[in-house]
């Protein structure tokens, strides 16, 4: 497996470590990022250990954006790995009201690999719909969150289905959209949009 390399500066930190900060430092947020899926699942196991010794408690998931194409695809995966109840399976408006059903100090970070795949034969109001309840918080009463982290290949990124959307929705303020990271690098803009 090739490791990331190490960013300029001599930190002695890779850039899964950087990126692992960030996302502890960003609970509740929409994060995109450019990472392969052998990244991605050392992301997985970095992030798992980071969150229990700094959030206790917390859950890490991983779904396959590639085995997610389309609604009926996304809510089988999507109920396996959140282990919601099963009527969270009779369809897409079961499954988002299992989504927001779930208990407001539930603490977890669902990262989605090949990100780019994701509803990718479906319109872009489903993608909108899903990615705006698998994120939210924290929540001052219930002390959880959940922060979405979609993870992809440059050439994923580049050719995606919903990117025109994604970027007309970000200039026009309009839309769940939270975060959209300058090329998916290293930038990251954490603000939300209102």
């Amino acid at each position: 497996m090739n490791m990331p390399e190490e960013p300029a500066g001599g930190t002695g930190k890779d850039r899964l470590d950087v990126l692992v900060e960030q996302i502890v430092g960003r609970r509740g947020r929409v994060l995109a990022v450019e990472l392969s899926g052998e990244d991605a699942s050392e992301l997985v196991t970095r992030l798992d250990i980071a969150l229990d010794d700094a959030r206790g408690g917390a859950e890490v998931r991983m779904v396959l954006g590639a085995a997610c194409t389309t609604a009926a695809k996304a809510i089988e995966q999507f109920t396996s790995a959140l282990q919601l109840p099963y009527q969270a399976s009779r369809g897409w408006t079961d499954f988002l009201e299992r989504l927001g059903d779930r208990p407001v100090s539930v603490r977890q970070c669902v990262i989605v690999s090949d990100a780019c795949r994701l509803l990718a034969y479906e319109d872009c109001d489903r993608w909108q719909e899903l990615v705006s309840d698998l994120h939210g918080g924290p929540y001052c009463m219930g002390g959880g969150w959940s922060t979405l982290i979609l993870a992809d290949h440059r050439t994923g990124w580049e050719h995606w289905t919903f990117g025109e959307a994604v970027r007309d929705a970000r200039r026009d303020a309009v839309g769940p959209f939270i975060l959209w990271a300058a090329h998916f690098g290293a930038t990251w803009n954490s603000d939300p949009v209102s």
